[in-house]
C-alpha cells in the first residue's frame, strides 16, 4: 500500500512540477523583440520659404547700379523692368507713366530727347524700412552727357529721387519713383530789382471813385 502510494506521489510531482515552475520561468529574459527599443521618429525638417535678408541696403543698391547700365545702354524695356507690374514713374518734367508699358513710355521719351546718349548713376542713398521686403528710399540722381541746343556738353544735371522698393521674391524692383529738381530761391537782388507797379498801373476800387466824387 505505502508502495503504491509513494509510487503515485512521484507521478503527480512528475505533473505538477513543471506547472510550479513555469511562473519562475516567466521572470527570464524577455523576447528579443521586446528587448529592441523602438527607432525615434526622424525630425520632420521645416524648409522656411526664402525671404529677402532684412535691411538689404546692399542688394536695393545694386539694382540701382542695373538701371545704370540700362540707362546708359539706352534701353528703355531694360530700365522699365525694374519696376513692378503696378509700379510707376513721374521724372523731373512732369511726365508721369502707370503700369510697365506707362513707365517704358515715359523712359522712352527721356532717352529719345535730351537724355539721348547720356549716363545716369545713383548716390547718396537713404533708406526707411517699412518691412523686411519693402523700403522707402532717398537718393540723388545724377545725369551727365546731356548736350546744349549749340551742341556744347552741358553740365551734369541732380535730381532728387524719392521711391518705395520691393521685393516680391524676383528681386528689389520699384514700386514707385517720383524724381524732381530743387527750385533754386531768387536772390535779394533779383527781388529788388522788379519794379514796383504805379499808380496808374492800379486798379480803380469802387470806394476810390466814390472819394474822388
Amino acid at each position: 500500500m505505502l508502495k503504491k502510494f509513494l509510487a503515485g506521489f512521484g507521478m503527480l510531482s512528475l505533473l505538477v512540477g513543471p506547472v510550479v515552475a513555469a511562473p519562475a520561468d516567466a521572470t527570464g529574459p524577455a523576447p528579443a523583440a521586446a528587448e529592441a527599443a523602438p527607432a525615434s521618429a526622424a525630425p520632420v525638417k521645416i524648409v522656411a520659404k526664402k525671404s529677402p535678408a532684412a535691411h538689404d541696403e546692399a542688394g536695393i543698391q545694386k539694382t540701382f547700379a542695373k538701371v545704370s547700365e540700362a540707362w546708359s545702354a539706352g534701353s528703355a524695356a531694360g530700365v522699365a523692368s525694374f519696376f513692378t507690374e503696378d509700379g510707376s514713374l513721374i521724372n523731373p518734367m512732369g511726365m508721369e507713366g502707370k503700369g510697365l508699358a506707362g513707365v517704358k513710355k515715359v523712359i522712352e521719351a527721356e532717352l529719345a530727347g535730351p537724355m539721348k546718349g547720356t549716363q545716369q548713376t545713383f548716390d547718396d542713398f537713404s533708406f526707411t524700412w517699412v518691412m523686411s521686403n519693402f523700403a522707402l528710399i532717398d537718393c540723388t540722381a545724377t545725369v551727365s552727357g546731356m548736350k546744349k541746343a549749340d551742341g556744347m556738353d552741358a553740365e551734369p544735371m541732380k535730381v532728387h529721387v524719392y521711391g518705395a522698393i520691393v521685393n516680391r521674391g524676383k528681386g528689389w524692383k520699384a514700386r514707385s519713383i517720383r524724381a524732381f529738381a530743387y527750385l533754386q530761391p531768387p536772390s535779394a537782388e533779383a527781388a529788388s530789382a522788379v519794379p514796383a507797379p504805379a499808380d496808374a498801373d492800379l486798379p480803380v476800387l469802387k470806394s476810390d471813385k466814390k472819394d474822388k466824387k
